[in-house]
């Protein structure tokens, strides 16, 4: 299943998270106040309910027992409060008597809070009731909530990161499975096009728009494509007729200045022939109309008939042309193919090697793989231009300079003919002074066990 990328689903879940946790703190900071509030409104209502109580029980005794004090030591007798404590002063705040409590439990826990006031300023002048009572029990509460807005808190906040994620995995999954299928669209893949979930939300309306230059795009190089082929096509014929005049008039053995033109045009005629079956090359496999047909076979034959042809031509540059190794080499091939790619790479050794050079060609088992090696002793390849030199019209600077009429395809059909067999090839340096171009196949030491050689 085709999941996004975590950068930034990570990145909307904490911001998603962090705008919960603000709302949730100040939510809870709001209620945590409010019952704060609530607890402490209460226990006041209930000290002066109980204020009022001694008040009234002490109006109600007084008009019995006459006296202030007479009646505040009846009343200090009978009055009993469960976590309060009534002491009662004289008007010069000295103590006078106490409430009785019943047993210690009925004592208030710590911690306690003591509130004076007056005890009945119209009835007993200057008296005053001092009332101790226990907040424990508020305390208790107040950090029953502190604890339950700390448990709370981060638990709320780590399921809203959860639901954050799984929400923006759901909602950025188009975009991962639009940016899976955008990575798998190349040259060869230019019909596919990126899955729209829901063509009217904005990220539908984005794989539409991509879809659209899609095809806007394969449309054009469709068009490249068939353009490239009908003109290969086209000079095909009539350059082949002008080669086979050309070669036709040098074998009735024309006069020196004669042949020197016609030897002339018939080299310049084999440049263009050779780069019309290139183009037409390259067009066939942009079309997919050209796919290597892979069968077991051993490399060093194929190699060494590919290079068979060439010596002459070798022979003729004054170059020396050799075969250093054939081992025993398996692998699935396209022989026809593989015809082409050593003469390219044959080409382009005798294009860039001097008279009197070297070329030398090696087939060899490395590590159960099969590798065509092909090295001279020309002019190189410059380190920078390694990585570009299988590009389609790329030449480089030196290049250009020993071969101007060069196209810069040949290297690119080698290229693509390495990838047809899942091959890659490389580029560099060779012991011979020049260029090393090196040709590994995949290991397929089995598949030709069977080819009966």
């Amino acid at each position: 299943m085709t999941t996004p990328s975590p950068r930034i689903r990570l990145r909307l879940t904490a911001w998603y998270a962090g705008s919960v946790f603000v709302l949730l703190l100040a939510s809870v900071l709001s209620m945590r106040a409010i019952a704060r509030r609530a607890l402490t409104a209460e226990h006041q209502d209930s000290v002066e309910r109980a204020i009022e109580l001694v008040r009234s029980f002490f109006r109600a005794e007084l008009s019995e027992y006459r006296h202030v004090e007479a009646t505040l030591a009846h009343i200090s007798g009978e009055l009993v409060f469960a976590g309060m404590e009534f002491e009662f002063l004289r008007p010069d705040s000295t103590f006078f008597s106490r409430a009785r409590i019943p047993n210690p439990a009925s004592a208030p826990r710590s911690p306690a809070r003591a509130y004076v006031v007056p005890l009945e300023p119209g009835l007993a002048p200057g008296w005053k009731l001092r009332l101790t009572v226990s907040v424990h029990d508020l305390v208790t509460a107040h950090q029953r909530i502190d604890r339950a807005t700390l448990v709370a808190l981060p638990f709320a906040v780590a399921l809203a990161a959860l639901a954050g994620w799984l929400v923006t995995g759901r909602a950025l999954r188009p975009v991962a499975m639009m940016a899976d299928a955008a990575e798998k669209i190349d040259a060869g893949t230019l019909g596919a096009r990126l899955p729209v979930a829901d063509p009217n939300d904005e990220l539908g309306r984005l794989g539409r728009r991509f879809n659209a230059l899609l095809d806007r795009l394969d449309g054009a190089l469709g068009q490249q494509r068939r353009f490239l082929a009908d003109a290969a096509h086209e000079l095909r014929t009539p350059l082949a007729r002008m080669l086979g005049e050309a070669e036709a008039r040098l074998a009735s053995e024309p006069g020196t200045d004669d042949r020197t033109s016609l030897e002339r045009i018939q080299g310049d005629l084999r440049s263009a022939s050779s780069l019309v079956d290139e183009l037409m090359q390259l067009a066939r496999a942009d079309a997919g109309s050209v796919d290597a047909v892979l069968a077991p076979a051993f490399l060093d034959d194929v190699v060494s008939d590919a290079v068979s042809p060439w010596h002459a031509e070798a022979r003729r540059r004054g170059i020396a042309l050799d075969v250093t190794a054939l081992d025993e080499a398996p692998a699935r091939l396209d022989p026809k193919l593989i015809h082409r790619l050593v003469g390219v790479l044959l080409h382009n050794a005798l294009e860039y090697t001097p008279t009197g050079g070297r070329i030398e060609i090696r087939v060899v088992r490395r590590d159960a793989h099969a590798v065509l090696e092909i090295e001279d002793s020309g002019m190189g390849i410059p380190q920078g231009e390694r990585e570009r030199i299988f590009e389609r019209f790329y030449r480089g600077a030196a290049a250009r300079q020993r071969a101007p009429d060069g196209s810069g395809l040949g290297l690119a059909i080698a290229g693509w003919i390495a990838r047809q067999h899942a091959a890659t090839i490389t580029a560099g340096d060779a012991e011979l002074g020049g260029a090393l171009i090196r040709v590994i196949f995949p290991r397929d030491g089995d598949a030709a066990s069977g080819s009966g050689r």
